[in-house]
């Protein structure tokens, strides 16, 4: 295994829950710098960001196909153990079906799930993506094979922004974007999860985005539902919202929903 995490702690500490905040595909925990990772700090929550085996500057490239959604759940299981207290989970598309399995093990204050992957892998979603937006998807499925975003002036697939990052953000996203490991795809695409809703125990709650076209506000919805947890749709964001201009307006809703359901 060979994740890593960057820890921030809370400036003027108001609660004892940590929160990790878990990447998705295609990055690292640079995906929380310069929104989540500083802005919930600044909230009083000691702030982890993990990156998952094979991701990040310290992940092991050569052993990265090899890496399953298994591993990435037992990288955050580990990192659970070393804490004094039970964390909320935060995590984005591929970290969101991380932070469900994570959930089924162990016990913690909360989950947070953000254009999550659901249950039943993204087989659905993508063949449903083919026929709407087939350009984009394959830009999307070749990126994860290749991050040709570093190399090549090229649009984001459709669905990835809603309103273009700042160019300082762009450069970030340029310099952090990393090929994804083909184990963990090929799973997310096929295998069956065995995730059971009565072994969430702790407060769940489900965010998607309206212009998301890799995550669907629909299968969000249905995430929701097999968990019977309540969820939130925003309007003019997609699915990485966080590079987005407006993703402190999501950082805002996530604390105030904390508060009331802790």
């Amino acid at each position: 295994m060979s994740s890593s995490v960057i820890y921030i702690p809370a400036e003027n500490k108001q609660f004892s829950q940590p929160i990790i905040l878990i990447h998705g595909a295609l990055f690292s925990a640079e995906a929380w710098r310069g929104n989540f990772l500083e802005f919930f700090p600044k909230q009083g929550y000691d702030t982890y960001a993990i990156s998952l085996s094979g991701h990040g500057n310290q992940g092991n490239k050569l052993l990265l196909n090899l890496y399953g959604i298994d591993d990435f759940t037992e990288d955050v299981v580990q990192l659970i153990t070393s804490l004094e207290e039970k964390p909320i989970l935060i995590g984005h598309s591929m970290g969101g079906l991380v932070a469900q399995m994570v959930a089924q093990k162990v016990s913690l204050t909360s989950v947070i799930l953000l254009a999550a992957v659901p249950p039943y892998g993204v087989f659905r979603p993508m063949l449903q993506h083919m026929f709407s937006a087939p350009i984009s998807l394959t830009k999307f499925a070749a990126s994860t094979l290749f991050p040709f975003w570093k190399f090549f002036k090229t649009e984001a697939p459709e669905g990835i922004y809603s309103t273009l990052p700042t160019r300082e953000v762009q450069l970030h996203v340029n310099k952090n974007i990393q090929r994804e490991s083909l184990k963990a795809m090929i799973e997310m695409l096929i295998r069956d999860f065995n995730i059971e809703p009565k072994k969430v125990t702790c407060p769940m709650h489900h965010i998607g985005f309206k212009d998301d076209k890799i995550i669907f506000p629909e299968d969000v919805i249905k995430t929701a539902s097999f968990y019977q947890q309540e969820y939130k749709i925003f309007d003019n964001m997609a699915h990485a919202f966080m590079f987005e201009p407006n993703w402190e307006i999501v950082g805002k809703y996530i604390s105030d929903w904390m508060t009331k359901n802790h």
